[in-house]
């Protein structure tokens, strides 16, 4: 509805104007007056009663595209992209393309259009050849690499990615470094999968080249040095990846071991994960650190265990406080029952309540109307293991 509102604005100027660009004599711009008014109102019902072609037909007929109206007419192609109606905007710019009296801007605004058309309606092909005619609009240009890096990422074609993200960058100014960092570790993963090693060694350099701190690519290292049989040199690249982005331990953890125990540096495992754990705010470290130990100490097991849930309570950690207590030595006595309530308390202070049906939103209030979406009567009381 906006967008009809904004149309009642602007096609009456288009009107008016069409007509003040008419010069003659008087009783003939009463009658183009006329004619333009009658032709505004039958398109503008043609358009609320959802006959788009016929609207189409009027509104082109309605003005000539010129300084003052092209605005007009790229708005309701624009309104049509916007419902959906995607050949009727793609016909409806095609049109407005082949008036003989368009200013180059003018042109190029309107092959902008058309190409956000064809993007949208899935024709990247056609959209790419627009845009790559666009790039050197003053307008218009870094829009048009904008849309072009966007095809290309749906394309998976990261080469051609990475060229417009540079330009970006290094004509437009924008930062894209960590961007063409990420498309460079694509480009590797790429490679291994064609067993093209060296290649993919290349492209990490490149990654680091644009973002020394990718954790990505410390990760692809790491599956390289494995499949080379290197793995101290695997176990050295997981922990750099880890000390890079810590949240990276949660996914990676068993590889991580595995490739530990396989150099035989178990040692340096452990030394680093308490390390790790007196440093980030994460519960894996400390909980794995736990976990491991409890294989030839149950008991030291116990003791990081409870030191770890006495700072940072979590479901994870109860969990393998339980299965300590069942597997090993460590008895409920040293434990103490009311250490274990007061982990289940503040485990459930944590915990939202409600949650709206309709948006997602959730806390621990009640709210008749969700303060994220207003929809009334729509927060429902949680259930599962951690609700009710």
């Amino acid at each position: 509805m906006a967008e009809l509102a904004l149309l009642f604005v602007l096609l009456p100027l288009a009107a008016v104007s069409g007509w003040l660009l008419g010069l003659g004599s008087k009783r003939r711009r009463m009658r183009q007056r006329k004619a333009l008014s009658s032709q505004y109102f039958r398109g503008l019902n043609y358009l609320l009663n959802e006959e788009s072609d016929k609207a189409i037909e009027e509104f082109l007929q309605l003005a000539e595209v010129n300084r003052d109206t092209v605005d007009t007419h790229l708005a309701l192609g624009t309104l049509f992209r916007r419902r959906g109606e995607m050949d009727k905007a793609i016909r409806y710019h095609t049109h407005i393309l082949a008036r003989p009296n368009l200013e180059d801007e003018q042109r190029e605004r309107v092959l902008f259009e058309l190409g956000l058309d064809y993007a949208r309606s899935g024709l990247l092909d056609r959209a790419e050849r627009l845009f790559l005619e666009l790039t050197d609009s003053r307008e218009v240009g870094v829009a048009s690499r904008r849309h072009l890096l966007d095809i290309y990422l749906q394309q998976k074609d990261w080469a051609q990615a990475i060229e417009q993200a540079q330009r970006l960058e290094f004509v437009h100014g924008e930062p894209t470094s960590g961007l063409v960092a990420q498309l460079h570790c694509e480009l590797a993963d790429a490679a291994l999968a064609t067993d093209a090693v060296e290649a993919a060694c290349r492209c990490l350099r490149q990654a680091r080249r644009f973002d020394p701190a990718i954790a990505r690519a410390r990760l692809i290292e790491a599956g390289i040095a494995l499949l080379e049989g290197r793995m101290e040199g695997a176990a050295e690249r997981y922990r750099k990846a880890v000390e890079l982005d810590a949240d990276l331990l949660v996914n990676w953890a068993d590889a991580i071991v595995q490739c530990h125990r396989a150099s035989d540096a178990m040692p340096v495992l452990e030394e680093w994960l308490a390390e790790l754990a007196r440093r980030t705010d994460l519960h894996m470290p400390g909980l794995l650190l736990a976990r491991l130990v409890a294989e030839s100490d149950p008991q030291r097991a116990g003791k990081l265990l409870l030191a770890t849930l006495q700072q940072r309570s979590s479901v994870r950690g109860l969990a393998l406080l339980m299965e300590l207590l069942q597997t090993s030595e460590l008895g409920l006595e040293d434990v103490g029952p009311e250490l274990i309530g007061d982990l289940m308390g503040a485990l459930m202070e944590r915990e939202p309540i409600h949650r709206c049906q309709n948006c997602g939103f959730s806390g621990r209030a009640h709210h008749w109307m969700c303060p994220s979406c207003r929809s009334w009567n729509s927060t429902r009381v949680i259930r599962g293991v951690l609700g009710e």
